[in-house]
């Protein structure tokens, strides 16, 4: 951890942390039950790129949000999250 970085602390109630690691466990089962090219068509669905350019009016000013990736990368967005629900 850097120096800069905070850490934040969420405390939960037993119930509310019991239903947050069903959820997820619901979700992992489900994601389990597909192919990686399905969990990779699933995932896609929430986060096309189309949407991450947009504009957003704040206050009377409208602030206007491009998002640019390195093509060379050899890891994308979605192979991140993949990785992560591997785990």
């Amino acid at each position: 951890m850097q120096d800069n970085e905070k850490i934040y602390r969420i405390e939960l109630t037993n119930e509310e942390y019991e239903f947050l690691e069903n959820l997820k466990n619901e979700f992992c089962n489900k994601l389990a039950k597909n192919s990686n090219e399905e969990i990779i068509e699933y995932l896609k669905s929430f986060y096309p790129e189309q949407n991450l350019n947009f504009e957003k009016e704040i206050k009377g000013t409208v602030y206007k949000v491009n998002t640019y990736f390195n093509k060379d990368s050899e890891h994308t967005i979605l192979t991140r999250f993949f990785e992560i629900f591997q785990k």
